[in-house]
């Protein structure tokens, strides 16, 4: 029997291995399902953002998305409860979840405009856009968003698309035998979590540890934080003209989600949240006012009583954010502006 060259052997079992892989890529799977894979971590908010966004029938008027810091800024009861102090009957959602990266904020939002649409969608915004993708976007994206972001400057892309056919077959797995793989194939409405939830405060951890988010963190812990986060922060590497290369996932996906909003009749407005003692500048404020207004908190920069961490208030400092919110967002739903439209 003649044996294969060593590099045939090779292309061979690579293009199997390829084709294998595609092949799970394909395998169906229960939407559901994978807004469930992030249960048990900082990012567990996912399964009640899809119900929301899929089984409750209650309509969305506002929606906030973003970074953890929009999660622990913005109190959306108590936004829904300062709305109806001044006359106006609004459902609030805070969809935000934590960590960097907006392609995980675009997810979030086509699944919601799938079945709602919002009169308004505000997206928390820091001081400098993230140069890569959420670290969660591989588990709960559709499959063709992952494929295909519609930028290739991410460094998690293929990280992300490596486990995308890990990804598959554990949801085929799952929607074949639900109990087996800990997943859920249909919506249980008495654990439902209700209409809106407040994801300020406290916050219980994987494993049944506290964040502590009512008490100010000490001056040494703030100063450790803020230290911390000016060694990782870096001007712009490239030229301004680059800018959508070097940061693709900000830019990409900024102007993906006001494409899905427009077209559903959404007007867009940016939260700016800066962290203890930062700047309130933001790197990116005329990319952003292209497509809405940006409202800035800088003025909470120097209240260190109102943090719990460098960069996340307390559930006092939401309470300040959140009735000052009122304001504009009061004036947004009131305006009779159509949405502003993206640049071609």
């Amino acid at each position: 029997m003649k044996r294969l060259h060593p590099m045939r052997t090779c292309a061979l079992v690579l293009g199997a291995a390829v084709a294998v892989a595609a092949g799970a890529c394909l395998l169906p799977e229960n939407p559901y399902q994978r807004w469930q894979l992030l249960d048990g971590t900082i990012h567990a908010n996912a399964r009640w953002i899809y119900e929301r966004s899929t089984f409750d029938p209650a309509p969305v008027d506002v929606a906030v998305v973003g970074p953890s810091r929009t999660g622990a800024g913005v109190n959306a009861p108590r936004l829904q409860r300062d709305l109806a102090g001044r006359g106006i009957v609004a459902n609030v959602v805070n969809f935000s979840l934590p960590e960097s990266g907006r392609n995980i904020n675009e997810a979030v939002v086509a699944t919601l405009l799938a079945r709602k649409r919002p009169t308004l969608l505000v997206i928390g915004v820091t001081e400098q856009p993230a140069r890569r993708g959420h670290s969660a976007f591989k588990f709960v994206a559709p499959r063709g968003m992952i494929a295909d972001p519609g930028y290739w400057t991410d460094v998690n892309y293929f990280s992300d698309l490596v486990y995308l056919p890990f990804r598959q077959m554990r949801l085929f797995l799952a929607d074949v035998a639900p109990r087996a793989a800990g997943l859920t194939k249909t919506f249980d409405p008495a654990a439902y979590r209700g209409s809106s939830i407040d994801t300020t405060g406290s916050v219980v951890l994987p494993g049944g540890a506290v964040k502590e988010g009512e008490k100010p963190a000490s001056a040494a812990e703030l100063a450790r934080g803020v230290g911390k986060l000016e060694r990782g922060m870096h001007p712009p590497l490239l030229p301004a003209r680059d800018a959508d290369l070097e940061f693709g996932d900000e830019r990409h996906n900024i102007r993906r989600i006001v494409t899905l909003a427009h077209a559903r009749g959404v007007k867009v407005a940016f939260l700016f949240l800066p962290f203890y003692s930062g700047p309130g500048t933001i790197e990116e404020q005329r990319f952003y006012e292209q497509f809405g207004p940006v409202w800035n908190a800088g003025w909470l920069s120097p209240h260190a009583e109102w943090y719990a961490d460098y960069g996340h208030l307390t559930r006092t400092g939401a309470e300040h954010l959140t009735d000052w919110l009122a304001g504009p967002v009061a004036a947004a739903l009131q305006s009779s502006d159509p949405p502003r439209r993206a640049p071609a």
